[in-house]
């Protein structure tokens, strides 16, 4: 190697590792600045409520459908014993459900939700479920959802039906493919087109130490898929660390939470070769977790303020009698993590401005609105119920 070649090298050695130490640093100092005696509390909004606490429990994922007055919640108890993204392999047997939420507005005296009914799914299929991620796509009642089944992950696609006794959903498809290991959030863009993240490279069931040290040195191990349903076309776009939570901003944007790094990624979209390039990070005070896009186009994140509380929940939560069975340690001793829920409004120039950073309501992931009826709610993965929120 020559002088020119060994010098070329280490610049290129050098801008990586300052590239590296930057993103660390970064993620350092949101765990220094979010200690507990040292996190701010937030509510930007005129009242909230936590509603549905004795119905509905870990729940990881929530949409809104503004023209029927419904959120659809991805919700699983089991995950205090199965949580294949945090490393909980405990028991699988006790299936998660997705939920339906119709409200009117925020002082609506509805205060039921209904469990979905799954029609075409077998019994072991039922017993197996386990709902992380979720989207919906309106124009045809369409549901996607991430399945971290002990049998192997997969993505389930449902239809949302209603009649004079209410909702179901009828089972159409499962999606099984190398390309969906590790399934997280999902979004849909067409009737058949979806992106979907995977959130790790090696999965913390096969792999515990490569696993940590993707997620803890951000090693780019996540993935973003593309799918199309009718040309039955999988292929990935790119690589970032911890990928989870994915929203279209618009017919030509995408954003992806990146948990590790912290940060969201912009990414814009090109329709003829199927590929993204990245256009921006927003640099939020928080690990965010899921994303949505409300109708005014504003970007909603919800995550984690401190992965070693949310950590704690995770490992801990299966030793509490949360559903009342007279089995395990009270309820009000268990652990808590705060929530942090924030919006940018999709402007190059826009500011990040926070929504509600707390712990009333703990580990919060997801954050929908409904715009015309001035609303929010907010899903915890470790929680019971939800929180909404008026403006």
């Amino acid at each position: 190697m020559g002088v020119s070649s060994r010098t070329t090298f280490f610049v290129l050695f050098l801008a990586a590792l300052l590239a590296f130490v930057n993103e660390r640093y970064y993620a350092i100092r949101v765990i220094i600045n979010n200690q507990p005696d040292r996190l701010p509390s937030v509510k930007a909004f005129s009242d909230y409520k936590i509603k549905l606490q004795d119905q509905v429990r870990n729940c990881e994922d929530a949409v809104i459908d503004e023209s029927r007055g419904i959120a659809i919640l991805s919700c699983d108890p089991g995950r205090d014993k199965w949580n294949t993204v945090m490393g909980t392999f405990v028991d699988s047997t006790i299936p998660g459900s997705l939920w339906v939420y119709k409200y009117s507005d925020f002082d609506s005296q509805e205060e039921h939700a209904h469990r979905l009914r799954v029609d075409g799914f077998n019994e072991t299929q039922l017993n197996g479920f386990h709902p992380l991620g979720m989207e919906y796509w309106p124009e045809t009642s369409t549901v996607y959802v991430s399945n971290h089944a002990k049998s192997g992950p997969k993505v389930e696609i449902f239809k949302l039906n209603e009649d004079e006794t209410g909702f179901s959903l009828q089972h159409q498809r499962t999606l099984s493919h190398p390309l969906i290991h590790a399934p997280n959030s999902l979004v849909a863009v067409s009737d058949d087109e979806l992106y979907m993240t995977n959130d790790h490279k090696w999965k913390i069931g096969e792999h515990p130490k490569k696993s940590m040290f993707e997620t803890y040195l951000a090693y780019p191990g996540g993935s973003i898929v593309y799918i199309n349903l009718k040309t039955n076309t999988y292929k990935e776009l790119a690589n970032i660390p911890f990928a989870n939570g994915v929203t279209a901003l618009n017919k030509t944007h995408l954003a992806v939470a990146s948990t590790a790094q912290p940060s969201v990624i912009i990414f814009k979209i090109d329709p003829e070769s199927i590929s993204l390039t990245e256009t921006a990070k927003l640099r939020p005070a928080f690990m965010v977790d899921n994303l949505s896009t409300d109708s005014n186009g504003h970007l909603l994140m919800a995550g984690h303020p401190d992965l070693k509380l949310l950590k704690n929940v995770a490992k801990t939560n299966q030793f509490y009698d949360l559903d009342g069975t007279g089995e395990g340690k009270p309820e009000a001793e268990r652990p808590r993590a705060p929530s942090w829920v924030a919006e940018w409004d999709g402007n190059a120039g826009g500011v990040i401005r926070d929504i509600y950073v707390g712990t009333e309501y703990g580990t919060g992931c997801t954050a929908a609105r409904d715009v015309g009826r001035g609303l929010g709610i907010v899903s915890g993965l470790y929680e019971k119920g939800i929180f909404v929120w008026k403006e």
